[in-house]
């Protein structure tokens, strides 16, 4: 793996040059550890014990989400990983950022036992024989006090036809993507916490999200025949009462205590209370399993591999890294990048591209593109010189393409994406170009 690339990006490389060097991070977040090689395993499952996992299998089936309300890991563990978010924060580096660490690949490790484990009477709660580890990692700090919140409301996939939603799921209900959501602080109403709307109050969650024929025609009859399908959003179908807003449910939980959600629940991180007293902020961390035939893991497999002692053998610093880098781009909406961060991040994934699976590689890319476009259109993201001392800087936002040339320009790169050059420059180019033809 190339820790840097050296064809002459210059801010880019500058950034990588920092975040490359492991003596910088041990550095910020000291109570935390970056080791060479680190395997974690042993315990019982999850580290916590008995868990009903047929009950827990019964609630993702019915509602969508389950609540495991046991510690996941020790409280040691898990300040600390707290605790290194908490550093990277007061240096305003996203808190995604703590995947470099040994303890956050410990603390996975521990959700990997209970959630795949396939040993003696310590069955984990999915399909360990066809789910695997899926390596969609974020953290969170949501703090009220600064008017932050969580993801807005959302489903984490959207199958393309409603036969493959329905493959999405097992033949006895169970999801083929799951994430495993994990409080490393208190999380409630007052300083943000998950909702969802639960299965069976939600009529696009197995079904899909174009409403039934006659519900157009009823609101197309309702609005004096106007077109009204794109009024008919997810979320207002749900929500289509006064009562039905009665269901929607907030999952607080305690410093410890994790949640599972599928791949359809609607679900969103609310804003918390800045007037709260006393309020902390909102830390969590999230792991992604799925069905590899649905969704293969992004990472190759060995990554974050079993051995024969049952210990799970954590990935090297330079596959962190590049995971870090990835999930930025794929999420750099949601954090404070710099112009400079997302060349950078697109830098070192394109110089590694080959240790990421070709779909997800696909998805960075694409996401890379539409950032550029951002930038071009002057939305939001922040050039290096405007981000003061910290690494990362600047709010994000996505925007459609809003000119056919642009359009073509994102389906061409996009149909070269395997061959994708380091196209920064020749993008400024392009834009120069037409900017100069307006």
């Amino acid at each position: 793996m190339s820790p840097t690339p050296s064809d002459g990006k210059g801010e880019g490389n500058a950034l990588l040059s920092r975040w490359s060097d492991v003596g910088r991070w041990r550095e910020l977040c000291p109570h935390l550890t970056i080791s060479d090689s680190v395997a974690f395993g042993g315990g019982s499952v999850g580290g916590c014990g008995k868990v009903d996992t047929e009950k827990i299998r019964e609630r993702l089936v019915d509602d969508g989400y389950a609540l495991l309300n046991h510690d996941i890991c020790s409280e040691s563990l898990r300040e600390r990983v707290r605790g290194g978010i908490s550093d990277l924060e007061a240096r305003r580096l996203p808190a995604t950022f703590v995947l470099l660490f040994d303890q956050t690949w410990e603390l996975a490790s521990a959700s990997h036992r209970l959630l795949l484990s396939n040993r003696g009477q310590n069955r984990g709660i999915l399909r360990a024989n066809e789910m695997a580890f899926n390596f969609d990692m974020l953290a969170w700090n949501i703090d009220p006090r600064r008017d932050q919140a969580g993801f807005s409301p959302h489903r984490d996939r959207q199958p393309d036809s409603v036969p493959a939603l329905k493959k999405s799921f097992y033949s006895d209900g169970q999801a083929k993507y799951v994430t495993h959501w994990i409080a490393l602080s208190e999380a409630s109403p007052e300083n943000s916490c998950l909702y969802v709307i639960p299965r069976e109050f939600d009529p696009g969650y197995a079904n899909g999200d174009d409403p039934p024929e006659e519900d157009v025609e009823q609101q197309c009859d309702e609005s004096n025949g106007a077109n009204a399908t794109e009024h008919i959003s997810p979320l207002s179908r749900a929500l289509s009462t006064k009562e039905s807003y009665q269901n929607i449910r907030a999952l607080p939980r305690r410093a410890g205590q994790s949640l599972l959600f599928t791949h359809r629940i609607m679900h969103w991180g609310s804003r918390g209370n800045k007037r709260a007293i006393g309020v902390e902020p909102r830390t969590a961390i999230s792991f992604v399993y799925s069905d590899v035939e649905f969704e293969p893991p992004y990472l190759a497999d060995e990554s974050f591999s079993e051995d024969g002692n049952h210990r799970w053998k954590a990935p090297p610093f330079e596959t962190r890294l590049l995971l870090v880098c990835a999930q930025l781009l794929i999420y750099y909406q949601r954090f404070d990048l710099s112009a400079e961060a997302i060349r950078a991040c697109y830098e070192y994934c394109k110089a590694n591209a080959q240790e990421l699976h070709e779909s997800y590689r696909k998805k960075v890319f694409v996401e890379f593109v539409k950032a550029m476009k951002e930038m071009r259109d002057g939305n939001n993201v922040v050039d290096a010189n405007g981000s003061g001392t910290n690494d990362v800087g600047g709010p994000g936002r996505i925007d459609e393409p809003n000119s056919e040339d642009e359009e073509a320009l994102l389906e061409e790169m996009l149909d070269n994406s395997d061959e994708f050059d380091d196209d920064f420059d020749e993008m400024c180019k392009w834009q120069r170009e037409q900017e100069s033809s307006y």
